[in-house]
C-alpha cells in the first residue's frame, strides 16, 4: 500500500498504521523519515513554519504555553490542505505529509479528521460542484483593531481536476491575535457551496485518535484534514506528534491537473 500510495488512483487517500515500535524520541524519528523515504522525499519548511521546526525537517505539534497557531489545542482546526500552491502561490505544496505519535492525547479527546475529496464530492450536489468550479473563493484577514481587511494568499477555486478524482480545496487560518479569517466569494452560490462543503466534510471526516505508535500518512491532493481542540494537562503527557513533508519526487503521482 506505500509504494502505491502516490502512483495508484486508487489508492486510499490516507493510510493509518498503528503498532510502530517506539522506545524514545531517536526511534520514532527514524521511523517516521524511513517511511517517509519510502514514499518519495521528507522535507520541512523553514521559512513557512517558525516555531517548533525543529530544524525544517521535522515539526513537533504538541500543546506549549506561548504557542498558538496550530499548536493551540483548544481550537477547533477547521479542514484544509497543507501549503496549497493555489492559494500560496509558490512550488511548495507536499504531496502528503505523515504523523506520528510519540504520546497520545490520554483524554482521547485529540483527533485527527480525516475528509476524503473523493467522499465529499459524492456528497455534494452537480450544481454545488459546478459552482465551486466556476467562481473563485479568497481568504481574507480582517485586522482585531481596526477592522482593515487584507487578502490571504491568492483567489482559488475549490474543486479543480476530473470528476472521478477531484482536487478539492478547503482553507483555514488558526486562530490569531492580530486578525480573524473569513472565506469569501463574490458568487452567492459559490459561497453557499463552499460553507456547505465544509458542514459536510464535518459530518463524513474520520476522526483518527493517535496513540503512541500510531502513523498516520495523508495524500494532500485527495484529502482535506482538520483537528478537534482538546484540554491539555502540560505535566509531560500531552500529545506529541511528529511530523514531516512528503515530496513524491521519484514516485511522483499522476495529478489531477494533467501534469507530471
Amino acid at each position: 500500500a506505500l509504494m502505491r500510495f502516490f502512483v495508484d488512483p486508487a489508492s486510499a487517500p490516507a493510510l493509518w498504521i498503528s503498532g510502530v515500535p517506539i522506545d524514545d524520541l531517536p526511534i520514532c524519528e527514524t521511523w517516521l523519515l524511513g517511511v517517509a523515504r519510502i514514499l518519495g522525499v521528507p522535507y520541512g519548511m523553514l521559512g513557512f513554519y517558525t516555531s517548533n521546526a525543529r530544524g525544517g525537517l521535522i515539526r513537533d505539534l504538541a500543546p506549549k504555553p506561548g504557542l498558538g497557531g496550530i499548536n493551540n489545542p483548544d481550537i477547533r482546526l477547521s479542514f484544509h490542505r497543507d501549503v496549497p500552491a493555489n492559494i500560496v502561490g509558490a512550488d511548495c505544496e507536499p504531496d502528503g505529509f505523515l504523523l506520528l505519535a510519540a504520546r497520545g492525547d490520554p483524554g482521547h479527546q485529540a483527533k485527527t479528521l480525516v475528509c476524503s475529496n473523493r467522499a465529499l464530492a459524492a456528497r455534494l450536489a452537480p450544481l454545488e460542484l459546478a459552482a465551486l468550479r466556476r467562481s473563485p473563493i479568497r481568504a481574507e484577514c480582517v485586522r482585531s483593531g481596526t477592522g482593515d481587511v487584507s487578502p490571504y494568499g491568492m483567489p482559488f477555486h475549490a474543486v479543480e481536476g476530473p470528476e472521478d478524482d477531484p482536487k478539492i480545496t478547503l482553507f483555514y487560518i488558526p486562530a490569531h491575535r492580530e486578525f480573524t479569517h473569513r472565506i469569501v466569494s463574490d458568487d452567492p452560490e459559490t459561497q453557499a457551496a463552499y460553507d456547505h462543503a465544509v458542514e459536510i466534510a464535518s459530518e463524513i471526516c474520520d476522526g483518527v485518535d493517535l496513540q503512541a505508535g500510531d502513523l498516520l500518512v495523508i495524500n494532500n491532493a485527495r484529502c482535506n484534514h482538520g483537528r478537534t481542540p482538546f484540554t491539555p494537562r502540560l505535566d509531560g503527557t500531552d500529545r506529541w506528534l511528529l511530523k514531516t513533508f512528503v515530496s513524491a519526487s521519484g514516485w511522483r503521482r499522476p495529478s489531477q491537473m494533467g501534469e507530471d
